[in-house]
């Protein structure tokens, strides 16, 4: 009896408290004062992907840790165009005050199949890949793919067409058009 009454009780009150990337952004990719939004996707590739979870810390310029995310790619995915491929990861947005920051770290732990069983794999990758945020301003760093396999690497790419069409379709953002293009370890004027 009293599972019945709380169980309903509890699913509102979790929902209730988790807001989603739309509901907090309301429509607009406008930082809060005094800040700016640094976006950037972190997407995995693995033969277990049901037991992956990828992290990335982005430090500050006097190597402090200042913001970090982590991803499931059992439940998170970017989604691009409706139809066309989607990625196992997740888009994430850090509000960070202006200033030098870097990727500092991403990191990957996931089950791997081996001869003597199912073994626990942890892989870090020093990036230490800078950049920039300004005031009032919105920037998209690319994508920071993680393969896990034999040989775990970690690659940065410009995925800005999938990643705005995530914007556009799940966060629910009209107008990209005011975000600023500076992926990770390309060259900006």
């Amino acid at each position: 009896m009293l599972k019945r009454i709380f169980a309903p009780a509890l699913c509102a009150l979790l929902l209730a408290g988790c807001a989603t990337m739309a509901d907090r952004l309301r429509g607009s990719l406008e930082p809060p004062a005094e800040r700016g939004y640094a976006i950037v996707s972190l997407t995995g590739k693995s033969a277990n992907p049901d037991s992956a979870t990828l992290g990335m810390d982005i430090a500050n310029a006097s190597g402090r840790v200042v913001a970090a995310d982590s991803a499931s790619l059992l439940t998170d995915t970017v989604f691009g165009e409706q139809g066309k491929s989607m990625a196992e990861g997740k888009l994430m947005l850090f509000t960070l005050e202006p200033g030098s920051y870097r990727v500092e770290q991403v990191w990957a732990n996931w089950l791997e199949d081996g001869a003597w069983g199912v073994n626990r794999k942890m892989r870090s990758f020093r990036l230490a890949a800078p950049f920039e945020v300004k005031r009032g301003e919105a920037v998209y760093l690319g994508n920071v793919e993680v393969e896990m396999s034999f040989l775990p690497e970690a690659r940065l790419r410009d995925e800005s067409e999938r990643d705005f069409a995530h914007v556009r379709r799940i966060w629910k953002i009209k107008d990209v058009s005011g975000v600023q293009l500076r992926p990770l370890g390309q060259a900006h004027p």
